[in-house]
């Protein structure tokens, strides 16, 4: 298999994933907000062959980690740099660790299937406990592949996809020169 392809993250856009997914399901808190996004980007990667923000992946303790919109909700200085800001965000995190947009997510920068697959991953996520995402994300295929480490984007993929190798191959053609 040809090395682990990488996207670059573009951190506002990752910004306006937060801010859809906190309007689209007021009360997630960050775990929900987390997984949704990483339900959304295997959508998005399996129906359009792209992931919606380039953000990069973790097989953390409590399952995939986009590590761009965590670090995002953490006010992490080096994506506050990348975001071009060092004020307020729009959004808030809550002493529950509740998410609360303070805006609208910016329609121009989320195409009409990223909202789809957005969609997808806040009604994937809503309704369902920690214990039951833990364990799904667990057995993710992705995740167990990446042994603790940075997950590959390839294993999003569903094996039973007819167009998997076609998909896998757009993946590595097109990674490092995706703009998002």
């Amino acid at each position: 298999m040809a090395p682990t392809p990488r996207y670059i993250p573009n951190a506002s856009k990752a910004m306006e994933v937060i801010l859809w997914i906190a309007n689209a399901s007021p009360g997630f808190d960050v775990y929900q907000l987390v997984k949704s996004a990483f339900f959304a980007d295997k959508y998005h990667l399996s129906h359009y062959g792209r992931p919606i923000s380039g953000d990069t992946y973790q097989a953390a303790p409590f399952g995939p980690l986009a590590t761009v919109v965590y670090n995002l909700l953490r006010r992490d200085p080096i994506e506050m740099i990348a975001l071009k800001s060092n004020g307020d965000l729009p959004f808030e995190v809550d002493q529950r660790h509740k998410v609360r947009a303070a805006r609208e997510a910016n329609g121009r920068m989320l195409s009409g299937t990223d909202v789809e697959a957005l969609q997808f991953g806040v009604d994937h996520v809503k309704n369902r406990t920690f214990d039951d995402i833990y364990r799904e994300t667990h057995d993710d295929p992705a995740y167990i592949n990446a042994g603790g480490g940075p997950m590959d984007y390839r294993d999003f993929l569903d094996e039973s996809d007819p167009d998997k190798v076609e998909k896998t191959s757009l993946i590595e053609e097109t990674a490092r020169y995706a703009i998002f």
